[in-house]
């Protein structure tokens, strides 16, 4: 799978506060792992493949998913135009595996339910305690933050245009995606200086 590979460690751009932060591709294979039950992969997966966050894959709903087309409707509400993500096919596997599994008594037309407490709907807080504990347990440092932003640096990675990215995370504005392009920057400049020094080495002028 394409993933990134840059650290997930917080840099700092002048001017502009800290940097998004994205997961290695051995990080991210050392944290599913440790997911084993179909729903909670089901749910971080979709952060991982279509950049949502927390608020919004606690609040899924089974009508806003579209199995012909691949897709999923998101309404972010506070007055927010909805938007429409695609779901890679590793992702709409298992999104439907989770349905497969899903109790019957998760609330309404939920996704994804609370297991412990089942009549009560999935909190955003219930998601990242999940997360924690995955993280932990892979020996990672990570959050549900972590994989829209892996998310993000990964399309930005393979050449998808700051526009594009802008419309599938929902962000207001062109600025907020923006800083996923000074990452890259920062990733092309270490890669240029890393190369740059074996040139030289091997053709001494």
């Amino acid at each position: 799978m394409s993933l990134g590979i840059r650290s997930n460690r917080v840099t700092w751009c002048a001017g502009g506060g800290p940097l998004p932060k994205a997961l290695s591709q051995a990080q991210v294979q050392q944290l599913f792992v440790q997911i084993h039950p179909p729903m909670d992969k089901a749910l971080f997966l979709l952060m991982l493949r279509c950049g949502l966050r927390v608020s919004e894959v606690v609040h899924l709903t089974l009508d806003a998913i579209d199995w012909t087309q691949q897709a999923i409707r998101i309404d972010p509400g506070k007055g927010r135009k909805d938007r429409r993500v695609y779901v890679s096919p590793d992702a709409v596997t298992s999104l439907q595996t989770c349905l497969t599994h899903r109790p019957a008594h998760v609330p309404g037309t939920a996704v994804f339910g609370n297991q412990k407490r089942p009549q009560r709907p999935l909190s955003i807080t219930a998601v990242q305690k999940k997360m924690e504990r995955y993280a932990q347990a892979a020996g990672i440092i990570a959050s549900c933050h972590s994989l829209r932003h892996t998310f993000a640096s990964n399309l930005l990675e393979q050449g998808t245009e700051i526009v594009t990215i802008k419309e599938f995370l929902g962000h207001a504005s062109i600025a907020s995606s923006e800083r996923y392009a000074r990452v890259s920057n920062q990733k092309v400049k270490q890669e240029y200086l890393r190369s740059m020094q074996k040139i030289v080495h091997q053709s001494k002028v």
